[in-house]
């Protein structure tokens, strides 16, 4: 790869050691939004928002395909396979509360650094696994930080539960395969948008610009990582990534490299954007394990009891990943 990861792993590695990243400014892009956003699927989709609210003075904003609000699981398997798919009883309050002391606590950036975040929210109208009143349980997380404008939610889809495309996986309304679905609709376009503001058109992703990522150089042990991720580098990032936009993408469940290869980082749309707008796209792997099998990111406690702050071995791993990928 051409980027110079190797001489930064000492760095990293010392940042990392620890396990508890401290808060950075955000990073600001040409147009004054920021330079790093995240987005994902399912379990990817609250991975995300974990990932935004742990590290809100880095991230500037969040898109969650069919996630829900930060601190949903609250540590429990059972919640997390009970009101964070069902939405039966989930109620955001407590959760906004939640993030509120976790922030008077230190253990997530200041909440304060949410107020200029952008976020972008998406159910599919068929989807059969996560509920709606998920999806608006975190509109309503959202809503107690920021103002109305800066969040979207796109309900209007006859999508499935998967990520959405233009014209790339299986039909719309079918559930399966690759958790990507044909919809004649751009959700990487349209996430990347609302996120960062007007972007040039998409064009056509160079081959060799997906690159294999080397996760283990950068992330901190016991974050149920995977060896190695996906990195799709533009052209015109190669020798300044420092200087590019930096999006990272999380995959669902039985969605990562172990399930389905690259599929998703070649499908998702997000590289045809990227190309054209000077966007490193960053695509994080977590592996499948006895207490993880389906391969998912942990939003309801598997990796530790501090899973959604700045100590948890997969936020301090995405901390970590996105400063390797800014200089």
């Amino acid at each position: 790869m051409r980027h110079a990861i190797l001489c930064k792993i000492s760095r990293i590695l010392a940042i990392v050691a620890c396990c508890a990243v401290p808060a950075a400014s955000v990073l600001a892009d040409d147009n004054g939004t920021g330079r790093v956003t995240v987005s994902g699927i399912s379990a990817g989709g609250y991975a995300a928002v974990q990932a935004h609210v742990a590290l809100s003075s880095t991230i500037s904003g969040a898109a969650a395909v069919a996630g829900g609000p930060y601190h949903c699981a609250e540590g429990s398997i059972i919640h997390a396979l009970g009101r964070c798919i069902s939405g039966s009883a989930l109620d955001a309050a407590p959760l906004v509360e939640a993030a509120r002391a976790a922030a008077d606590a230190g253990t997530i950036d200041p909440i304060e650094s949410l107020s200029n975040a952008r976020v972008w929210l998406f159910h599919g109208q068929a989807d059969p696994i996560v509920d709606e009143a998920v999806t608006g349980a975190l509109r309503d997380f959202y809503a107690a930080f920021l103002p109305e404008q800066a969040i979207a939610l796109v309900e209007d889809i006859p999508a499935t539960h998967g990520w959405p495309t233009r014209d790339q996986g299986v039909a719309c309304g079918e559930m399966g395969g690759d958790y990507i679905n044909a919809c004649d609709y751009d959700a990487a376009g349209e996430l990347l948008q609302h996120l960062y503001g007007p972007l040039n058109p998409p064009t056509t992703a160079r081959e060799d610009g997906l690159q294999v990522l080397d996760q283990a150089a950068i992330v901190p042990d016991g974050g149920n990582f995977a060896a190695s991720g996906f990195a799709y580098v533009p052209k015109d990032c190669i020798d300044n990534t420092g200087e590019c936009r930096l999006h990272l993408a999380f995959h669902g469940c039985r969605q990562g490299n172990q399930f389905i290869e690259d599929r998703f980082a070649r499908m998702s749309g997000l590289n045809e954007w990227a190309e054209s707008n000077r966007m490193i796209v960053l695509y994080p792997q977590v592996s499948k394990s006895l207490m993880n099998p389906q391969g998912c990111w942990d939003w309801w406690g598997y990796t530790g009891a501090d899973y959604d702050q700045r100590s948890g071995r997969q936020i301090a791993g995405i901390a970590a990943l996105i400063e390797a990928w800014s200089e």
